[in-house]
């Protein structure tokens, strides 16, 4: 067992152990062709594709970069827009540190290629990039480039425009040889505006930043001296013409296949011819035609032209699918808020249907309270009638007894007088005289606002008018009322009469016992 374990943690070692080590060579070999690609082109190739051999897959966009870099470096655009392409693929919308990177690649490749309108689109790419990331260097680099790229097509407003910004950022910012390009490239600008002094100022003023801080850059010397020898060529200086065009070949590589040879070169030609140094002027020249056929500018050109329309294609292809993926995500979206729409609109509707019926349960619940209210009063007011009736009835026996006992009394001797006199007494004590007491507090228990909203609308009534519409409320028939209150129907009759005069009721239709009621 012990033995298994042992041979599985070595199997594994050797794996990782592999692993790294293919990731060290590819490193290993990318290092190499950047030293010998100046040198030794065909060894530098071997390198990179050594270097394509053992990159693992995860690492390969970044094996496309690197290479990508030096192809462009050696001037092979059709290679390094190939490798830059399928790094641009593999890290769009993925990787923006690595995407600015593969924009900067296709600007220096685009500009080289004299497509400048394509090399503004990827600079300006750079510079919004860098001034989100807050990355002064970079940023300074890309409103240099910007400013450029637009004096080559002679968009001169808008090149004064993007140097003035970098210019600006030195105020707070120091990097001799950057600020030596700007300079030196602002001269330049000046030139073409027609204004020599400040011109030669500027282009003055970048040569001496690098003198000053012993900077021994080739790429800071060779555009700032390149800068300078074109300057005096074109305002008929031949002594610094020649001055300068010599300095710029101290910056590059004697007999390189590159377009910084070519232009060296060309410009070391004019400056003789310039001097009238006829016979270096001539081998100069021959020097330049010959870098430039090895360089077969037009074949590349062909095939840089193809691989900008294949990259175009998948750009605008990869491009095509982003898109419908979005609308295709927007799609989704959409059915998902539908459903929601709906399901919420469902969940409304239950909510609203159970409020309604809420409601209407609750108002019936109401009604029946109300309904019982009512029944429950009009039994009380029944028992009140009742009572009142029954008591009256009562009063009349206890009245018509006494009457009898008075009479009877006169006729009984003296002892038995005193004797019925107790008696009489006593019906009198036990007899209530004020019924019509115990009909108002019952009444008023019924209807308690009643006389209260009568005296506020009818304030000139009598108690007498009140009792009587009291029993009307109560709906009371005029017998019934006569009987209560011991008296004949026509009385009841004249007295509603009156009760309706008070109430101005008299030339109107209105029911009595109804307008009563509504009180």
């Amino acid at each position: 067992m012990g033995k298994h374990i042992f041979f599985t943690l070595m199997l594994l070692f050797s794996l990782v152990f592999c692993f790294g080590q293919g990731k060290k060579d590819y490193e290993q070999y990318i290092n190499i062709a950047n030293e010998l690609k100046f040198k030794d082109w065909k060894k530098a190739e071997f390198n990179i594709q050594q270097a394509r051999k053992s990159v693992s897959e995860n690492d390969v966009g970044d094996f496309y970069i690197e290479a990508a870099k030096i192809y462009s470096d050696v001037n092979y655009f059709d290679l390094a827009l190939d490798y830059s392409g399928k790094a641009h693929y593999l890290f769009l919308n993925k990787n923006e540190e690595k995407t600015a990177k593969i924009d900067g690649i296709f600007a220096y490749i685009y500009s080289q290629l004299n497509d400048t309108k394509r090399a503004v689109s990827y600079y300006k790419k750079l510079l919004v990039f860098y001034q989100k990331q807050k990355r002064k260097t970079e940023t300074i680099k890309a409103l240099n480039n910007l400013g450029n790229a637009y004096l080559v097509l002679s968009k001169l407003d808008s090149s004064r425009y993007y140097f003035e910004k970098g210019l600006a950022s030195f105020e707070t910012y120091n990097d001799p040889v950057l600020k030596a390009f700007v300079f030196s490239n602002f001269g330049k600008l000046n030139f073409l505006e027609g204004n020599n002094i400040k011109a030669e100022n500027y282009l003055i003023e970048a040569s001496d930043i690098l003198r000053k801080n012993h900077i021994e850059d080739n790429k800071s010397n060779y555009q700032v001296n390149y800068n300078l020898a074109n300057f005096y060529i074109e305002t008929q200086n031949p002594d610094k013409a020649l001055l300068y065009a010599k300095n710029v070949g101290k910056y590059t590589v004697a007999n390189a296949v590159s377009f910084d040879n070519t232009n060296y070169l060309r410009t070391l030609y004019r400056a003789y011819q310039l001097k009238k140094d006829y016979q270096l002027s001539t081998e100069t020249f021959k020097k330049y035609d010959s870098i430039r056929e090895l360089l077969n500018v037009e074949e590349k050109a062909v095939n840089v032209e193809r691989l900008k329309v294949q990259h175009d294609y998948e750009l605008q292809k990869r491009l095509d699918k982003i898109e419908q993926d979005k609308k295709n995500m927007l799609y989704v979206v959409m059915v998902i808020i539908l459903l929601l729409i709906i399901i919420i609109s469902i969940l409304l509707l239950i909510n609203f249907r159970n409020k309604a019926e809420k409601l209407r349960l609750e108002k019936k619940l109401i009604e029946n309270r109300e309904k019982q209210l009512e029944i429950d009063n009009q039994m009380k007011e029944k028992m009140l009638v009742y009572k009142s009736m029954e008591q009256s009835k009562i009063e009349e026996i206890f009245k018509s007894l006494l009457e009898q006992v008075n009479v009877l009394k006169f006729k009984l001797k003296d002892s038995e007088i005193d004797e019925v006199s107790r008696i009489i007494n006593d019906i009198k004590l036990n007899t209530k005289h004020d019924s019509w007491g115990d009909f108002e507090y019952h009444f008023l228990n019924i209807h308690e606002s009643f006389y209260d909203n009568l005296d506020r609308k009818h304030p000139g009534l009598t108690n007498y008018d009140k009792r009587l519409a009291a029993m009307l409320k109560l709906k009371l028939s005029t017998k019934e009322i006569s009987n209560l209150l011991n008296v004949t129907p026509k009385t009841i009759e004249n007295s509603r009469t009156r009760l309706r005069k008070k109430m101005n009721l008299t030339n109107t239709k209105e029911d009595l016992s109804q307008y009563l009621n509504e009180l």
